[in-house]
């Protein structure tokens, strides 16, 4: 596999994670390894995988912290390193105001959205820097842009465990560049998947004429969301570590 390039993709049975397996694994010389809370029931990744050799699925449950050392092991098992890392993994809930949110709301959005890719890549760091290649992706959410906070949508705590997760990436993007890592969190748009249409269908609730026009003017499919992720990644160079990149390689603010 050494002559390959190794893609590591969490999460990659539904939704924008499906659509960056299949992108990248159509990619030549590639070899992609993803993961499934339950491999058995992702039916759609496990065909995929049927008809490409170079797909592996390993089974990772992001809620449960200690998955991560064991998946590096299986992966290590796989192949010598990592390529690409792209941390994908993440869930939502329906918006609330900082007022309605219960407590339990913000520490396990915070649990997963930002402690679960931070302990993934720690867990496998050793395998990205047996590489010379030491791509780092977080996938975050415009959604966690500070600057961005124009109106209330009630985005609290998905918003806040994003905005703590782009914070980290930047971090390591400071810590690791004498290693010549290259790390970014990438917005993936506003994406047709089961959380994205559920985020517009509750703001549709307080205003529907606007959720009218994020579906019609701004919601891209996953398709669309993993061809330009996939291009961040294969135009990433030292200089974009740090920065916080939109899918279509646009700049966002922190």
């Amino acid at each position: 596999m050494s002559s390959n390039t190794i893609y590591f993709v969490s999460g990659g049975n539904r939704g924008i994670g499906f659509a960056l397996v299949k992108k990248l694994s159509s990619l030549a010389n590639s070899v992609v390894i993803t993961t499934a809370r339950s491999p058995a029931k992702a039916t759609d990744l496990k065909d995929w995988q049927k008809e490409h050799s170079n797909v592996h699925v390993l089974k990772y449950d992001a809620s449960v912290h200690n998955d991560a050392t064991e998946l590096a092991t299986q992966i290590e098992k796989l192949t010598g390193g990592i390529d690409v890392f792209v941390a994908n993994s993440g869930i939502s809930e329906e918006p609330m105001t900082v007022l309605e949110t219960p407590i339990e709301s913000w520490t396990r959005l915070y649990a997963i959205n930002t402690l679960g890719p931070i302990v993934l890549f720690k867990a496998l760091y050793p395998l990205i820097a047996k590489r010379d290649t030491r791509k780092v992706v977080f996938i975050s959410s415009g959604l966690g842009s500070q600057k961005n906070m124009s109106d209330a949508f009630g985005t609290s705590s998905y918003g806040q465990s994003k905005s703590a997760l782009n914070f980290t990436a930047k971090e390591l993007s400071l810590e690791l560049a004498k290693e010549n890592f290259v790390v970014v969190p990438v917005h993936p748009g506003l994406v047709n998947t089961e959380m994205g249409s559920g985020y517009v269908d509750n703001l549709g609730k307080n205003s529907g004429e606007f959720a009218d026009v994020l579906r019609a003017n701004v919601m891209i499919t996953t398709e669309q969301s993993a061809d330009g992720i996939a291009n961040v990644i294969a135009t990433l160079s030292k200089e974009d570590s740090g920065k916080f990149l939109g899918y279509d390689r646009s700049t966002l603010e922190w």
